[in-house]
């Protein structure tokens, strides 16, 4: 169906990176994606003690942000127009959650 899973982790700064794929259409759209994130960002903040996790999004995946933000993560920037794709510029976001953030909301 898909992956999920922490990467880059810094243990001195409490830091990690996370990356999502759902590959299979027919699994799209249905909060899979979602309820991976959500069951990572468990892992990550009660288990591993993270203060903040981050990811980077391409701004045409609409779904995924949609989804992002759904499980807690806030826009934090984003790097103008730097990728071509059939034609169009897209911007790259990047988007983090933070330990307090879970702890207040999405516990």
């Amino acid at each position: 169906m898909g992956l999920v899973g922490l990467d880059g982790i810094l243990w001195n700064q409490g830091t990690a990176w996370v990356g999502i794929g759902i590959g299979e259409r027919e699994y799209w759209g249905k909060g899979y994606g979602t309820d991976a994130m959500r069951t990572i960002l468990h892992y990550g903040f009660d288990e591993l003690n993270l203060h903040r996790v981050s990811l980077n999004v391409f701004e045409y995946n609409q779904r995924a942000i949609h989804s992002y933000e759904k499980a807690g993560f806030t826009i934090e920037g984003r790097m103008r127009q730097c990728l071509r794709r059939e034609g169009q510029r897209w911007d790259l976001i990047f988007m983090g959650i933070l330990r307090e953030d879970w702890d207040r909301n999405l516990r």
